[in-house]
C-alpha cells in the first residue's frame, strides 16, 4: 500500500513538473509578441490607431486641464465602458499616463489570457503539451489583429472571456458571476454571449439560479453604462443609418449597400471569420475526431472531457447573439461583435486540440523523411506567424510624421483649438495634447446629436477654407474660437477633397462636390492669400497659420483675390 501511495505521489509530482514546464513554454509566445510590439510602438510619436479615439482623452485623468470644454473629448469619454474608465483611472492615480499604460497593457492581458486558456485546455484534455498548442495558436491569432494591441475595451475581451470559460468548466459559480460582471463593465456584447452559454448549459435548479443571477448582474452593468452614456442621446435608428452615406458602401462605417457575401462575412455586419493563421481552420476537424471511429483509433479520444461541449456552446451562443443583433439592429450594436472574439477563442482552442491529437497519434509511427517533414511543418507553424514583418503591419500602428509641428503645438496653451482638413488632424490630439475642431477619425456618425455638431463644424471649416471672402474665414475662426489652422500645401487642388473618403461619402457630400467643381473652375480662396503673412510654422507639406494674425489682416485683400493666383506652399 505504501508503495502504491509513493507511486501516486511520484506520478503527481511528475505531472506537476510537466505542467509547469509547458506553462512556462506557453508564456513565451505572449512575451515574444508583446515585447516585439512594444519595441516597435515605443516612442513619443507612435500610437495604435484605435488609441487615438478611445484613450487619448483619458489623459485628462493625469492632467484635468487638457482638452477643456472639448466636445469631442466629452463624447468619447461618455461612451466608454465603465470598467474601462475605472481601470485607467486606477493607474492614473498611481501616476501612469493612459497613453503609456496602453503600450504596456497588451502584453499583460495576453499573459493572463494565455494562463486561463492553458488551464482550460487541461480540463478538456489533461495533457500539458496540448495547452502549449492551444495557447500558441491563440497568441498568433490575437497578435495578428489590431484589437488586443489597441488596449481599448475590446482588448480586455480575451482574458475575461477565457476566465469565464475556465470557471464555467470548473463549476465555480461565484467566479463565473465575477468574470461575467467584469465583462459587462468592459464589453457588454460578449457578456450577452456568456449569458447565452449559461442558458445552453441549463440542466439543474442550480444552473437556473446561476443564469438568473447572471442575468440580473448583466442587466445592472448595462443599466449603469446606459446612465453614463446618455449625454449625447440615443444611437441613430436603422432607418436613419440607411439614409446616411456614412453607413453605406465606401462610408466611414459601411453597413448597408454591400453584396450579400460582404454583408454576412465582412465588416461591422459580418461574422469576420479569422483567416490567419490558416491552421485555425483545423478546428473544423474536431467534431469529426470526436464522433468518428477513425478518430477513436488515432487515440486519446477517451481522455477528452465532456466539457469539450463548452466550445460548441460558445459558438452557438455567439451565433444567437449575431443573428439577434441583426434582427434588432442597432439596439444591440454591431453584429460582428458577437462573433469576432468567440470565433477566435473557440477556433484557436479546437485547432490546438486537433493539432496535438494528430501529432501525438502519428509522431511515433514516423521514421526518416516523413518525420523530418512533420518536424519542418511544426517549426513552420510556430515560426511563420512570429515574423515581425507579418504581424506588426496589421496591428494598426501609426507613426507621427511631423515632430517639429507636434512639439510646437504642444508648447501652446492647453485651451488651444486647432482646425484642419488635412488627414494629419487625426493625430494632433494624441501627439500635441491639444483639441481639434474635427477630423475623420473622430467624426463617427452613431449618435445624431454628436454627429450633427461634427457635420456643421466640417461644413463651416470647408467654407472657411474655400471662401473668396476673407470675412467668411474670419467669422468661422471667431465662431469656434480657433487658434491655429493646420493647412496642407495641396488644399487648393480638387484632389485634396476628392481623395478623402469621409468627405465624399458623407451626408454633406453635395457641398464637398460643389466645392471641388469650383476649384476645378479656378476658384482662388482668400485663405491662400494670407499664408505668407500668417504662417507661424512650416514642416514639409503642412503649415500652421495663426488665427489671430488672420483676424488682423485688412479685409481689403478680398478685392485682390479675383485677379491673383494662389501661391502654393512649398514643402521643406
Amino acid at each position: 500500500m505504501q508503495i502504491g501511495m509513493q507511486s501516486e505521489i511520484q506520478s503527481g509530482s511528475s505531472q506537476a513538473v510537466a505542467t509547469r514546464k509547458w506553462l512556462l513554454l506557453s508564456l513565451i509566445a505572449p512575451l515574444y509578441f508583446g515585447l516585439i510590439s512594444l519595441g516597435h510602438g515605443w516612442g513619443d510619436y507612435w500610437v495604435q490607431d484605435d488609441a487615438r479615439i478611445h484613450i487619448v482623452w483619458l489623459q485628462r485623468l493625469i492632467d484635468p486641464a487638457l482638452f477643456p470644454d472639448d466636445l469631442i473629448a466629452q463624447y468619447y469619454q461618455s461612451i466608454q465602458a465603465v470598467g474601462f474608465k475605472l481601470f485607467y483611472a486606477a493607474f492614473a492615480k498611481l501616476g501612469l499616463p493612459p497613453l503609456l499604460l496602453a503600450k504596456l497593457l497588451p502584453t499583460g492581458l495576453a499573459l493572463v489570457a494565455t494562463g486561463y486558456l492553458f488551464y482550460l485546455t487541461l480540463l478538456l484534455l489533461p495533457h500539458p503539451a496540448c495547452g502549449f498548442w492551444t495557447t500558441l495558436l491563440l497568441n498568433q491569432t490575437i497578435w495578428l489583429k489590431d484589437d488586443l494591441i489597441s488596449a481599448t475595451p475590446r482588448a480586455f475581451v480575451y482574458p475575461l472571456l477565457l476566465a469565464f470559460l475556465y470557471y464555467v468548466a470548473r463549476q465555480r459559480s461565484g467566479l463565473v458571476l465575477l468574470s461575467l460582471g467584469l465583462m459587462g463593465l468592459f464589453y457588454p456584447q460578449v457578456a450577452l454571449v456568456e449569458l447565452g452559454v449559461l442558458a445552453l448549459r441549463l440542466r439543474t435548479r442550480r444552473d437556473l439560479g446561476l443564469l438568473l443571477a447572471a442575468g440580473l448582474l448583466l442587466a445592472s452593468t448595462m443599466l449603469l453604462f446606459r446612465q453614463t452614456s446618455q449625454q449625447f442621446g440615443a444611437l441613430a435608428t436603422a432607418a436613419q443609418m440607411q439614409q446616411m452615406p456614412e453607413f453605406g458602401l465606401g462610408g466611414r462605417r459601411a453597413y448597408f449597400g454591400m453584396s450579400p457575401l460582404q454583408f454576412w462575412l465582412q465588416g461591422a455586419s459580418g461574422l469576420r471569420l479569422p483567416l490567419f493563421p490558416p491552421i485555425l481552420w483545423l478546428s473544423l476537424a474536431l467534431p469529426w475526431w470526436l464522433r468518428s471511429e477513425s478518430g477513436c483509433k488515432l487515440g486519446r479520444k477517451s481522455e477528452i472531457s465532456a466539457e469539450i461541449n463548452l466550445l460548441g456552446q460558445l459558438l452557438l451562443a455567439s451565433a444567437g447573439g449575431f443573428l439577434l443583433a441583426h434582427l434588432l439592429f442597432p439596439t444591440l450594436y454591431l453584429p460582428s461583435r458577437y462573433s469576432f472574439y468567440s470565433l477566435r477563442v473557440g477556433m484557436a482552442t479546437a485547432a490546438g486540440l486537433v493539432l496535438y491529437l494528430i501529432l501525438t497519434a502519428i509522431w511515433g509511427r514516423l521514421r526518416g523523411i516523413p518525420r523530418l517533414l512533420t518536424g519542418a511543418f511544426v517549426a513552420l507553424v510556430i515560426m511563420l506567424p512570429a515574423v515581425p514583418a507579418l504581424f506588426l503591419p496589421v496591428q494598426g500602428w501609426v507613426e507621427g510624421g511631423y515632430p517639429t509641428l507636434y512639439r510646437w503645438l504642444a508648447s501652446q496653451p492647453k485651451p488651444t483649438l486647432i482646425a484642419s482638413l488635412a488627414p494629419e488632424a487625426d493625430n494632433l490630439p494624441t501627439f500635441t495634447q491639444r483639441s481639434v475642431l474635427v477630423s475623420r477619425e473622430l467624426a463617427l456618425a452613431y449618435h445624431p446629436v454628436f454627429y450633427a455638431a461634427m457635420q456643421q463644424r466640417t461644413v463651416d471649416l470647408i467654407g472657411a477654407h474655400y471662401s473668396r471672402e476673407l470675412a467668411d474665414l474670419q467669422a468661422v475662426l471667431r465662431q469656434y474660437g480657433i487658434d491655429f489652422l493646420v493647412l496642407d500645401a495641396q488644399f487648393t487642388r480638387p484632389e485634396f477633397l476628392s481623395e478623402q473618403d469621409w468627405l465624399m461619402h458623407s451626408s454633406f457630400a453635395e457641398i464637398v462636390i460643389n466645392q471641388i467643381s469650383l476649384l476645378k473652375a479656378g476658384l482662388q480662396p482668400a485663405l491662400a492669400q494670407v499664408i505668407p503673412a500668417c504662417t507661424a510654422l512650416r514642416e514639409r507639406n503642412l503649415s500652421v497659420l495663426d488665427a489671430a494674425c488672420i483676424q488682423k489682416i485688412d479685409s481689403q485683400i478680398d478685392s485682390q483675390i479675383d485677379s491673383q493666383s494662389a501661391e502654393p506652399v512649398k514643402s521643406d
